[in-house]
């Protein structure tokens, strides 16, 4: 007894010594804590107590967590095996939220790393930029910003023109307002800030003070601008590839004068090439070959496609690319050559939307060779919607098409399948789709992939000059009351590429086509007789349509024409001044500020005019629109002759054929009838009715207009008075 009492003295002794060592480490870690209480949590220390049971409790309960072998990490093996993970009922979480947890934790300490985020670093001093603050200290956060400025000022004050742009931006701020007079002084003074030395150049190709220059070309007297733009045509190559500088060069293409933009393009001479290749410059290019060059200057841009031969010389006698080698047929193959690899590396950048390639592209086509071409075409196959916005790009588009191989021709068909109707209503764009048309021998496939996708927007495609073509050649093609004849001469030539009967290819086309035509004309007449040109297109489509698909679409334009509310709309052409004059610079600057100013002034509901006094005064016609009575409007009048002559054809084809006319008559009634007695040309329509009808329905007419003899016997007009005979007789 006495051994185990001894024993249990023992160990209670230490047990107590143990508490008191525990109680004192807690008192030094609670005062640690109040001490750095204000800079937030403090990262705990690991000790060697870890292990004893509630060591896991946070530094704030007075835990202590055991050290591992890299002194941050708890032994996780250690751990469990003991028992020590806290518990729901320990208090608050462990700090250590990645203990037992190997590889979790990416900022534990390892010998010879140096560590990120320690604020005892001697690399995070506070003032550094991107620094945390040393202990018990804040970032002053706008000292840290007012620093960033100040270094930055720094280094711009060291550039040379750093005063000059300064200055600048003072004078610029008060020329761009719109309120300030006398801009032309104001730019005089910004001129002479600007006129030292190299200045001038190096403020050109910056974001901000490019904008300077531009506001300078627009507001300049014409004597200072020719000035200033004599000082940048030599920087105008680099200027053109600039993304700031460029609008610097469309405003010289824009307000200067004709001897400027001469100089102009005779400054890209030599750099031809490069600069189509370039995805900026490429579009200035395109404006200045297109609206600015003299035709010798265009033949100059063309020869530097033709070979590095021409790029620094020129040579008069050089019209076109067959004049190369007219004299030497041997350099033939060594130019054409030279000439496939500058447009195969404009197609390989997708950068031939620019007349100037087109035109080059076009010359290649016509004199490459046959075993050559397919491997042009290839390469263009994909970008034939590009192609289409000139002459020049339309016809090398359908030489490509015409010499393309079935497979090349459906991915041309697939590219463009999705821009059809931008393509059909184009100038240019929709000759491409004509001599397409005509020269596909598979008319399942023109009608799935082209009307199909053009029928849902027929009402766009008819509200269109070039869309209506469009759609009279799918329903008449080739037909002289709707296309010249040189023009039909031109897409038949792609008739030798196919293999079909010509005439048999436009029947299945159209065979396939008028049924979805009738039932739109069917679905909403009253487009398809709103105005004299789709009108004319309408008479087309009912002169080839069948019986059963002329009677549905007839029968519904004939309610609309018996109604009396059916108006038409007409544009009425009038004559009004203009003072825009092409070469006056300085009268297009005044019309373009007091259009924006009439603009602005009407936005904001305040109606003041605007005066335009000038001595040179062009007249130019506008076209308003007008809204009139159908059966009155000259042009719908010859529309509906033109349906109803052909009446007779139709019924010489089948005797007992229901027509437009006899349609017409069983519509009317009595009330719109003595409305068109009245109306010279409406009485006209019912002359023509009783001409080319048949016997059935010109009785049928008689005993409507019998009751109206004597309002009829009032009228004066010359188609009064053949009306009266025809009933008479």
């Amino acid at each position: 007894k006495e051994n185990i009492l001894n024993a249990r003295g023992l160990f209670v002794a230490k047990f107590y010594n143990i508490l008191n060592k525990l109680h004192l480490k807690m008192i030094k870690t609670k005062k640690r804590l109040s001490e750095n209480d204000s800079d937030g949590p403090v990262k705990k220390k690991s000790t060697k107590f870890d292990g004893i049971k509630g060591g896991n409790k946070s530094a704030k309960d007075g835990g202590l967590i055991k050290p591992n072998k890299s002194g941050n990490k708890l032994n996780s093996a250690e751990n469990k095996s003991k028992g020590k993970l806290p518990t729901k009922g320990s208090g608050k979480p462990s700090l250590n939220r990645f203990a037992g947890k190997p590889g979790n934790n990416k900022f534990a300490g390892k010998p010879g790393n140096i560590r990120k985020f320690d604020k005892n670093s001697s690399s995070n001093k506070p003032g550094v930029k991107g620094n945390l603050p040393a202990d018990g200290e804040k970032t002053d956060w706008r000292k840290f910003k007012q620093d960033k400025k100040e270094l930055k000022l720094k280094r711009k004050q060291a550039k040379d023109s750093y005063e000059v742009s300064v200055e600048a931006k003072q004078i610029y701020e008060k020329l761009k307002c719109r309120r300030t007079e006398k801009k032309s002084d104001l730019v005089e003074k910004l001129y002479n800030v600007l006129n030292r030395g190299d200045v001038i150049k190096k403020l050109i190709m910056a974001h901000d003070t490019a904008r300077i220059i531009q506001c300078m070309l627009k507001f300049a007297s014409p004597t200072l601008r020719d000035e200033l733009s004599e000082k940048l045509l030599p920087y105008v190559v680099e200027m053109a590839t600039s993304k700031y500088s460029h609008f610097c060069v469309l405003r010289m293409f824009k307000y200067g004068s004709p001897a400027i933009k001469s100089k102009l393009v005779d400054s890209f001479m030599g750099n031809v090439v490069r600069l189509a290749g370039h995805n900026i410059s490429s579009k200035i290019l395109d404006h200045a070959y297109h609206t600015v060059a003299s035709p010798k200057q265009r033949i100059n841009l063309r020869q530097e496609f033709y070979g590095e031969l021409y790029r620094n010389s020129k040579d008069e006698h050089v019209k076109k690319l067959t004049d190369t080698y007219k004299d030497s047929l041997n350099m033939k193959k060594s130019i054409l050559s030279a000439v496939k690899s500058n447009i195969d590396h404009l197609a390989n950048k997708q950068l031939v939307d620019n007349s100037l390639v087109h035109a080059v592209i076009l010359e290649y086509l016509e004199e490459c060779e046959e075993d050559k071409i397919e491997e042009t075409v290839s390469s263009f196959a994909p970008l034939i919607p590009l192609m289409l916005t000139t002459k020049d790009g339309t016809q090398a588009a359908v030489i490509c098409f015409y010499k393309s191989t079935p497979k090349n021709r459906r991915a041309i068909i697939k590219t463009i399948k999705e821009h059809l109707i931008k393509i059909s209503t184009h100038e240019q764009g929709h000759i491409f789709l004509l001599a397409l048309i005509n020269s596909l021998d598979d008319t399942k496939a023109t009608k799935k992939a082209i009307y199909d996708t053009l029928h849902p927007e027929l009402e766009t495609l008819m509200s269109n000059q070039w869309g209506r073509r469009v759609i009279e050649w799918f329903v008449a093609p080739a037909d002289t009351n709707c296309f010249h004849p040189s023009f039909i001469s031109s897409v038949d030539d792609g008739l030798q590429y196919g293999k079909k009967d010509k005439s048999l290819r436009r029947k299945e086309i159209f065979e396939q086509i008028e049924e979805p035509l009738a039932t739109t004309i069917a679905g909403h007449p009253n487009f398809w007789v709103s105005n004299r040109h789709i009108g004319l297109v309408t008479a087309e489509i009912l002169k080839k349509l069948s019986q059963e698909h002329f009677e549905k679409a007839t029968s519904a334009i004939a309610e609309v024409i018996v109604d009396p509310t059916w108006t038409v709309t007409v544009e009425e052409e009038g004559k009004v001044k203009n003072t825009k004059n092409v070469h006056d610079v300085e009268k297009i600057i005044t019309e373009a500020t007091k259009a924006k100013k009439a603009k602005r002034l009407a936005a904001n509901a305040q109606d003041k005019e605007v005066e335009n006094e000038s001595s040179d005064e062009e007249i130019i016609e506008e076209t308003t629109a007008i809204t009139v009575r159908g059966i009155e409007e000259p042009g719908m009048h010859i529309v509906l002759k033109k349906i109803i002559k052909n009446d007779k054809e139709r019924l010489a084809q089948n005797v007992d054929a229901e027509t437009f006319g006899s349609i017409l008559v069983k519509k009317i009634d009595a009330e719109t009838l003595r409305n068109w007695i009245s109306i010279n040309r409406a009485c006209f329509i019912l002359l023509n009715i009783f001409e080319q009808n048949s016997e059935a329905t010109k009785s049928a007419l008689k005993e409507l207009l019998k009751p109206l003899c004597e309002e009829l016997k009032k009228g004066t007009g010359a188609g009064q008075k053949l009306l009266l005979n025809k009933i008479e007789l």
